[in-house]
């Protein structure tokens, strides 16, 4: 689509938050372009309640759970609350498209973006080579107990939908856990 000049004068401040985002924008333009359709975009508005649900999240390092995980949580049934987690609800409806048609990397690309998104973890990262995919992550909780519980909710889709094309090696500490994935 062919491109438009535009001339224009802005405040410091606006002219701080562009050099703010321009490192993971690129240019100028495409900041003004990507903050345009978010003010253009169909749904409502995020809500006053919306907006402190966020900061709750972000400042207080608050961590998101379903309601059912929650529970089991609180009733001392680990296991469950891996099992019945939305998680699997939650990548499916991000990808818009059934588990059997999402591949590994993209289930694992998913999971770091929510992971992140709900400040469930400190830092994710995901490394690739040939034939195989490193998931690695790290949060503050100091507790292995919580590794191991991040690692299973993995594994359990992982054993539900990836077992069979794929082998996994697991490291676990009390800050993080790094699973690697072989293609078999």
């Amino acid at each position: 689509m062919p491109k438009r000049r535009l001339q224009t004068t802005l405040s410091d401040e606006a002219f701080r938050i562009i050099e703010k985002f321009r490192p993971n924008y690129g240019g100028i333009n495409e900041i003004i372009e990507d903050a345009l359709r978010l003010l253009n975009r169909e749904d409502s508005s995020l809500s006053e309640d919306d907006i402190l649900l966020i900061k709750l999240i972000h400042e207080l390092d608050f961590t998101g759970c379903g309601r059912s995980q929650y529970m089991h949580l609180i009733c001392g049934d680990v296991k469950r609350a891996v099992e019945e987690s939305m998680m699997e609800t939650a990548v499916e409806w991000f990808l818009k498209k059934p588990f059997p048609e999402i591949e590994l990397e993209e289930f694992l690309e998913t999971v770091k973006r929510g992971w992140r998104i709900l400040n469930r973890v400190d830092y994710v990262e995901i490394t690739k080579g040939d034939g195989w995919i490193q998931f690695f992550c790290e949060h503050t909780m100091r507790r292995k107990e919580v590794s191991e519980f991040l690692a299973m909710h993995i594994l359990n889709i992982y054993e539900k939908y990836y077992k069979e094309g794929w082998k996994v090696v697991k490291s676990v500490s009390t800050n993080g856990f790094t699973l690697k994935f072989y293609r078999q």
